[in-house]
C-alpha cells in the first residue's frame, strides 16, 4: 500500500478535474442569488452550514495547502517560488479586471461612454482589485438592476489564498517546513488558535473582523492540506479510512465540530480520489487547467446573463454560463496562465540577476559613505 510521498511521483493524477468541479460548484451556487436576489438561499446551506460554493472553495484550498507546500520544498531559492505564485495568480487576475473595467462596463452600463471612462472607479476598479485586500465589486452603473449587483463577486477570495501564501513562506524561511518536530509544533499551535478563535467568537467574547474572521475560516481546509504534506510519508489514502471518516461524520452531525470533521473528510476524500482514478487523469489532464479561469469568469458571465435574460432561473443560468465561462477560461488557460507557468523560471532568474546588481550597488555606495 503505498503512502502519499509514493503517489506524488506520478503526475497521473486528477487535481485538475477536483479543481475544475470546485470552480462549477461555485458557478451552480452563485447562480441562485445571482438570478433570484440576494436573499436566495444556496445549496447545501440548511443540511451542511456550507454553500455548495463554500465547499468549492474549501477544495481549492485543501489542495493549495499540500501543492503549496511542495513548491516551497521544490523552489531552489526564495524567488523562485515566489515568482510561481505570482505569475499563476496576477496576469491572469488583471487580465480579467481589465476586460470587466474595459469590455463588459462600457457594453452594458446604463451610463454614457464619455461618463463611464471619466469615472475613477473605472481605473480604481483595476488597480484597487490588483490589491486584493479590499476587492471593489461595483463598476459605474453597471448591472444595478440585476437581483445581485456587482461584476465579480468571486474575487474576494484570492486575498485569503495570497495570505496562506504567505504562512507557507514565512514558515519555510525560519525553517519550520523542513523539521518535523517544528510544523508538528505549528499544526498544534494551530489548532489552539483555531479553537479559541471559534469559542471566542461563537460566544461572542471577543468581536473580530470579518477579515480575521474569514481568513481563520479558510484556513482551516488549506492547514489540512499542508498536514497531509507535511506527513506524507505516514499517510494512506484508502477507502476504509475514507468510509471510517464520514461514519464520524455522520455521528458528529449537529455538533459543534461538525463542519471542521466535515471539511477534513471532504479534504481526506478529494486526495483518494485525485491518487485513485489514473485512468482518468491521463486523459483529462491532456486538455489543461482551466479551473482558474472558469472561477474567474463565472461571476461576470452570470452577471451579463442575468441583465439581458429577465427572469432567468438558476438552472437555466447553470446551463447556460458554464458553455459560455468556459471560452474565457479556456482561452486564459492557454494564452496568459500556460505561457506564464512556463517562463516562471527564466522571470526568477531575471529577478535574481537584477536584484544581485541592486545588493551590489547598494553595498558599493556604502563602502564610499565609510
Amino acid at each position: 500500500m503505498s503512502n502519499l510521498a509514493e503517489m506524488l511521483k506520478s503526475r497521473d493524477n486528477n487535481f485538475n478535474f477536483i479543481r475544475m468541479l470546485a470552480a462549477f460548484f461555485v458557478l451552480v451556487s452563485h447562480s441562485y442569488p445571482l438570478s433570484l436576489g440576494a436573499a436566495e438561499v444556496e445549496p447545501l446551506v440548511a443540511q451542511l452550514g456550507i454553500s455548495l460554493g463554500g465547499l468549492g472553495v474549501f477544495t481549492f484550498f485543501c489542495i493549495s495547502g499540500f501543492f503549496i507546500s511542495l513548491s516551497y520544498e521544490r523552489s531552489k531559492t526564495k524567488i523562485d517560488f515566489v515568482v510561481a505564485r505570482f505569475l499563476r495568480l496576477y496576469p491572469a487576475l488583471l487580465v480579467v479586471l481589465v476586460v470587466s473595467a474595459l469590455v463588459i462596463g462600457p457594453l452594458f452600463t446604463e451610463l454614457t461612454a464619455h461618463d463611464y471612462f471619466s469615472s475613477k472607479e473605472v481605473h480604481r476598479y483595476i488597480t484597487g482589485n490588483l490589491k486584493l485586500k479590499d476587492i471593489h465589486f461595483q463598476l459605474p452603473g453597471l448591472f444595478q438592476d440585476n437581483p445581485y449587483p456587482g461584476i465579480n463577486g468571486s474575487l474576494w477570495t484570492l486575498y485569503y489564498e495570497v495570505l496562506l501564501y504567505a504562512l507557507v513562506f514565512a514558515l519555510g524561511v525560519i525553517g519550520w517546513l523542513t523539521s518535523r518536530r517544528r510544523i508538528t509544533v505549528f499544526f498544534v499551535l494551530y489548532f489552539i488558535f483555531y479553537a479559541a478563535f471559534n469559542f471566542l467568537q461563537k460566544n461572542e467574547y471577543v468581536a473580530f473582523g470579518f477579515q480575521s474572521r474569514f481568513w481563520v475560516q479558510w484556513s482551516f481546509a488549506f492547514v489540512i492540506g499542508m498536514l497531509l504534506y507535511a506527513y506524507r510519508f505516514n499517510v494512506r489514502l484508502t477507502l476504509y479510512r475514507v468510509l471510517a471518516s464520514w461514519l464520524v461524520v455522520i455521528l458528529l452531525h449537529k455538533t459543534p465540530v461538525f463542519v471542521e470533521l466535515f471539511v477534513a473528510a471532504w479534504s481526506y476524500s478529494v486526495f483518494f480520489v485525485a491518487f485513485n482514478t489514473q485512468w482518468f487523469a491521463r486523459q483529462y489532464n491532456k486538455l489543461g487547467d482551466y479551473s482558474y479561469g472558469l472561477y474567474i469568469y463565472a461571476f461576470p458571465t452570470q452577471e451579463i446573463l442575468a441583465h439581458v435574460w429577465r427572469g432567468i432561473s438558476p438552472l437555466q443560468m447553470i446551463g447556460v454560463a458554464l458553455p459560455l465561462a468556459l471560452i474565457p477560461a479556456v482561452l486564459s488557460w492557454h494564452l496568459i496562465e500556460q505561457p506564464c507557468i512556463l517562463r516562471k523560471k527564466s522571470v526568477a532568474a531575471w529577478l535574481s540577476r537584477r536584484l544581485a546588481v541592486y545588493a551590489g550597488k547598494l553595498t558599493k555606495n556604502s563602502s564610499k559613505r565609510l
